[in-house]
């Protein structure tokens, strides 16, 4: 069931993520650095596989629907939320529905299972018990992606329909600025795929390997 199908039948505030994850040994992405990641070698769009360009065009495509549901929810910082700010959302969520999380799951599926093996190969993960790589990040940050977008719909949904005027602003506020951490952590996240991981993938798998992931 989809965050906005279930959003449609109930309140998705407590709606459960099939996939636990540990925050131990994140630290490296995390902030004030997030946005200078480590030294990976640069590679242009055009030197890319085309699984890596396809993977960078479906971002792109993605930022113009985030950018168009930032400004909905400056203007609904601005005026207020009324009736008219709900097509705006709900065509976001169903952009997260329809092509954010199938994307995810093609990347979990296909690239990051083989690059995660490779980079352990490559020595280029954690000194812990338990060897993590750039990979264990970014699948944590697909998992934040669905409970964010979670509770921002069910935020939403719960603050439609309380009768008390006070409590409906301050369930709405606590939705905006859930919204706002979900359109920071998908910023930060594209940025890392784009500069860290699609890199990584070009320069440690091989084109046959690519050449397989495009077939499936």
């Amino acid at each position: 069931m989809t965050i906005v199908k279930l959003h449609k039948k109930d309140d998705p505030i407590h709606r459960n993520v099939d996939k636990d994850v540990e925050d131990e040994g994140m630290s490296p992405f995390s902030p004030p650095g997030a946005y200078s990641p480590p030294a990976v070698p640069e590679v242009s769009y055009e030197d890319m596989h085309p699984v890596l360009q396809s993977l960078r065009d479906e971002h792109e495509a993605f930022v113009e629907h985030l950018r168009a549901f930032e400004e909905a929810l400056v203007t609904m910082r601005e005026k207020g939320i009324d009736r008219s700010a709900t097509p705006a959302l709900r065509a976001f969520f169903e952009v997260v529905d329809d092509e954010v999380i199938p994307h995810n799951r093609r990347e979990e599926r296909l690239l990051f299972p083989l690059l995660a093996k490779r980079l352990i190969e490559k020595g280029e993960h954690s000194k812990g018990r338990t060897p993590t790589t750039a990979l264990d990040v970014l699948e944590a940050d697909h998992v934040e992606i669905v409970k964010l977008s979670a509770a921002v719909l069910g935020f939403f949904a719960l603050g439609s329909r309380l009768p008390d005027e006070k409590s409906m602003l301050l369930t709405f506020d606590t939705a905006l600025q859930q919204a706002q951490s979900l359109v920071e952590v998908l910023r930060l996240h594209i940025f890392r795929e784009d500069n860290v991981v699609f890199p990584l993938a070009h320069e440690h798998l091989t084109k046959e390997e690519l050449d397989a992931m495009r077939e499936e």
